[in-house]
């Protein structure tokens, strides 16, 4: 069951990685959004578990498809309602995993590889999601919770560059996660005082203290959110590999 969910969830994260690219977008938008989610998941599923299961294709196809329907007429705009309807979605493939538990047992990957190697193929997967969850989704549920904050400092005269912000969370939770698999987090105390000194530097008007609380928010949010996944995707490369 845990290989199938592990097939399934990097399958789900790749596809919402590549429908979020902006020439995908534009060029879908002709077409029925949720029916190309749906399949794009489905196909790489069938991928990554090594075989045409198509009982859980043909699930995981439908569900998606519905699920993201739903989101189409609910937006969500807000951060809590983005983080529960994606725990929704890992909810719906955990249940699809326990459902259908031989999926992966059955496919090349395990089948046609030495156990050691695909171990490590599971393991490449577990490291690939949480990367996906880390950074570029990270930086989305982020945006989203500080959007309020965001619209209070908008006339305060300071500037920069029009994905300055989003690269800055990209790499540091990038950072973040490096540190954590490679056993160095102390590394990370030096990371956080880094940003501190080059963004507080911008910040010379005593008067800017809701920057100040915007940039501190936002800072512990991406540090605390990079933490928390390069922990678990730690923990889930250990599950595979030892």
């Amino acid at each position: 069951m845990t290989a199938t969910f592990c097939a399934i969830v990097t399958a789900y994260l790749l596809g919402a990685v590549l429908l979020q690219e902006a020439g995908t977008i534009e060029i879908l938008r002709a077409i029925r959004r949720p029916v190309i989610q749906g399949g794009v998941v489905t196909a790489l599923a069938c991928l990554l578990l090594g075989a045409f299961h198509w009982r859980i294709l043909l699930a995981l196809l439908l569900t998606l498809s519905i699920m993201a329907a739903i989101e189409e007429r609910l937006p969500l705009s807000s951060g809590v309602a983005f983080f529960v309807d994606k725990s929704l979605h890992f909810a719906a493939l955990l249940g699809l995993a326990c459902y259908y538990p031989l999926a992966a047992q059955n496919g090349w990957w395990i089948t046609s590889l030495r156990p050691d190697l695909s171990k490590w193929y599971f393991a490449v997967l577990s490291c690939v999601s949480g990367i996906i969850v880390c950074v570029p989704a990270g930086g989305v549920l982020i945006a989203k919770l500080i959007r309020p904050f965001a619209d209070e400092i908008r006339d305060s005269g300071i500037s920069g560059l029009t994905q300055g912000g989003r690269y800055i969370g990209w790499l540091e939770r990038t950072l973040v996660m490096l540190l954590v698999l490679s056993d160095q987090p102390n590394g990370i105390g030096f990371l956080i005082a880094a940003k501190s000194i080059l963004r507080f530097g911008e910040i010379k008007d005593a008067n800017q203290r809701k920057v100040a609380e915007y940039i501190i928010i936002g800072t512990f949010l991406s540090f605390g959110w990079a933490l928390l996944i390069s922990v678990l995707t730690q923990k889930a490369i250990r599950y595979w590999v030892q």
